[in-house]
């Protein structure tokens, strides 16, 4: 039923359906309002529990992570070679972009922002956004930790426009020779025997390489709850609730590297 689940989900996107030192400004929080769901690199988590992953821990681990879903996120990169995700499905020529698919079993924690007016000659109402300790902030930012599965596109458009939010699509634009790009399949905190050998190596983007991609987050999703898998969450992914870009996500990955946050086993 699980991976019913993950299949239809995944189907779906594919067609198109303690005390640390805190890190500096997060810049204007009203520069960039690129708001919503960034992927991000796999951050650690301190895991409050059985410090040895067993079979039996790593299914306790599972079992603190109550939510699953398939998220697709779209980042295009500006004349300066910064990344900004954003609401963006359509990709024109000239443009280049890359196409997050994560499948993800969670669960959602968060910090604390402070945020203050930070005027200067340009703007005297800039606001700004700090990462804070106090039990009282301004603004909670919401945090996923866990593991799953990443599929990433880097694309660059050569001719026309795309539906970046359709991989199936993608892969009949790069065949065309429309669109040309990579395609890379990553886990996310899982690892174990039967795992490395069903990722596939990077490869240039097309039809095969797409249907390739497919099979294998199947495979590995289907060998999560196996007796020899290894679960390590991680934080995958937050959710900017301020704004501000890359920047603002850049300062939020140096807060969570700087003291990282736990998931607490029963």
């Amino acid at each position: 039923m699980k991976y019913l689940l993950f299949s239809l989900l995944l189907g779906c996107l594919l067609a198109g359906c303690a005390s640390s030192k805190l890190p500096v400004t997060l810049g204007d929080v009203r520069k960039s309002p690129t708001y919503g769901y960034t992927p991000i690199d796999p951050l650690p988590v301190d895991v409050l529990g059985p410090q040895a992953f067993t079979a039996v821990s790593s299914l306790k681990v599972l079992e603190a992570l109550p939510d699953e879903t398939v998220r697709l996120a779209i980042g295009q990169f500006d004349s300066e070679g910064g990344l900004t995700f954003g609401p963006a499905k359509i990709g024109v020529k000239g443009g280049s972009y890359v196409v997050v698919l994560d499948y993800i079993k969670f669960d959602t924690k968060s910090f604390g922002v402070e945020v203050k007016t930070t005027p200067n000659e340009s703007n005297p109402n800039q606001k700004s956004a700090y990462v804070t300790s106090k039990p009282d902030p301004d603004q909670r930012v919401p945090v996923y930790i866990g593991v799953g599965l990443r599929l990433t596109a880097n694309i660059t458009v050569n001719e026309g426009s795309v539906d970046l939010g359709n991989l199936l699509a993608l892969g009949v634009s790069a065949q065309a020779k429309q669109i040309s790009g990579t395609l890379v399949i990553q886990t996310l905190g899982i690892s174990g025997e039967g795992i490395s050998g069903s990722i596939p190596l990077p490869s240039e983007i097309n039809q095969t390489s797409v249907q390739n991609a497919i099979q294998s987050l199947g495979a590995i999703r289907a060998v999560m709850y196996a007796e020899k898998t290894r679960i390590r969450p991680r934080v995958v992914g937050v959710y900017n609730n301020l704004g501000g870009g890359q920047q603002t996500v850049n300062s939020f990955i140096t807060s969570l590297l700087e003291k990282p946050i736990a998931l607490k086993l029963e």
